[in-house]
């Protein structure tokens, strides 16, 4: 991202905008014609001359940190020209008890920021020139005046007109052990260390003097963290462009909102399985303990197929021979409207049916045991009984003699 340094000229009215090290009153150009040859939403950093805001160093005791931007307008609000809500006040850190605080017109930072954006250029960060020097007291010489840094008491830029009674301001109970004084030719720098020494006597330990334009310390200071004046309505403010969905992501939503109804289904249903088998089970347990009982049920499966195909009995007369003929002659004699069949259980010791009947009269039953017999059966009536329903009995069926 490109740094430039942006100025106000009150006489002209325009703003002018050229590279950091440069005098813009005499070698700046006009923003708008610069902006005129940047690419469209071309972004920038832009560092304001000095001339264009004011320095104050306050003492704050009691305020915390979180609230020093509440309370600094009212600090400032009797040494500001204008009314204190005509400026941007930005908190810059601390030196000695000292809190530094920048304050800007708002209406140049609007005029700014509307020339940029008239021009499609993009403003990201809007920094004090002074803060590029180094934090040390320092005065160095730019364009007609001077560049002063002495931390805790004054930054900023003054022109020498004002330089010797704003020197007697700032200096008047400044103690400090060094300065350093830089300018590009060592006699412009000799004769402020003289009028120093002579004016302000006592304020300096010592004055250091160098024949440098301090470009490389600027350089060297344009990545580290500064303050920005960019704050409250004019911050910086990502928008995120408000894209439509991808075709795939509902498709992705319905199939995620399936799969989970599936897998709810698939549970329920599961369950539900799993409770009729052990229903089912259950009855067919029940079953067999009925067809045949005093058996202890160990392995159903391979019992059950063990009776239907015979019992594993040496008798060639198992279960499913005996059910198969009597069921036959039940249904060959038409006995389905006399003789009513209960139950049936399969005794595997004796090899025979015990089938409980309910008949009209004895004759009935009578008449299905004769049946069996015809057939090669061995029939035997065990019991019969009279109600008032008829007769109940119990048949044991067994194999041919």
């Amino acid at each position: 991202m490109d740094t430039k340094k942006v100025q106000w000229d009150a006489a002209q009215g325009h703003w002018l905008i050229g590279d950091l090290h440069q005098n813009l009153t005499s070698d700046g150009r006009l923003l708008a014609n610069w902006a005129d040859e940047q690419a469209d939403l071309s972004q920038v950093r832009l560092v304001l001359a000095a001339q264009n805001y004011s320095t104050h160093w306050l003492m704050m005791p009691g305020v915390s940190g979180r609230n020093l931007a509440k309370a600094l307008p009212f600090a400032l609000e009797e040494s500001l020209i204008d009314d204190v809500e005509d400026y941007l006040i930005v908190p810059a850190g601390k030196q000695d008890k000292h809190v530094r605080a920048y304050a800007v017109a708002k209406d140049l930072v609007e005029r700014l920021i509307q020339e940029c954006e008239l021009h499609h250029v993009q403003v990201r960060e809007l920094i004090p020139e002074s803060q590029l020097l180094p934090k040390q007291d320092l005065m160095r010489r730019f364009a007609d005046g001077w560049q002063i840094i002495l931390p805790g008491t004054f930054e900023g830029w003054v022109q020498d007109t004002a330089l010797t009674p704003i020197l007697e301001d700032i200096l008047q109970d400044h103690k400090s052990e060094k300065l350093d004084i830089w300018a590009p030719a060592l006699d412009q720098a000799q004769l402020l260390k003289t009028n120093l020494d002579t004016g302000f006597d006592g304020s300096f330990a010592a004055i250091d003097i160098s024949a440098t334009d301090g470009n490389q310390h600027v350089e060297a200071n344009l990545d580290a963290k500064h303050a920005n004046l960019l704050v409250g309505d004019f911050q910086v403010r990502e928008i995120k462009e408000d894209k439509p969905a991808a075709w795939w992501r509902s498709i992705a939503a319905l199939a995620a909102v399936w799969l989970v109804f599936s897998a709810v289904y698939l549970f329920i249903d599961n369950s539900a399985l799993a409770q009729k088998e052990k229903q089912v089970r259950q009855a067919s347990v029940d079953l067999y303990k009925k067809l045949f009982p005093g058996e202890r049920v160990r392995s159903l499966d391979r019992q059950l197929r063990e009776k239907l195909a015979g019992g594993g009995s040496e008798s060639s007369d198992g279960f499913i021979s005996l059910i198969n003929t009597t069921s036959r002659i039940y249904a060959a004699k038409g006995l389905q409207k006399s003789v009513k069949l209960q139950s049936i259980r399969f005794n595997d010791r004796l090899n025979e049916l015990v089938v409980e009947v309910k008949a009209g009269k004895l004759g009935e039953l009578q008449t299905f045991k004769q049946a069996l017999e015809q057939e090669g059966l061995t029939a035997e009536v065990a019991s019969a009984t009279n109600d008032k329903d008829g007769v109940k009995g119990r048949l044991k069926i067994g194999g041919a003699v």
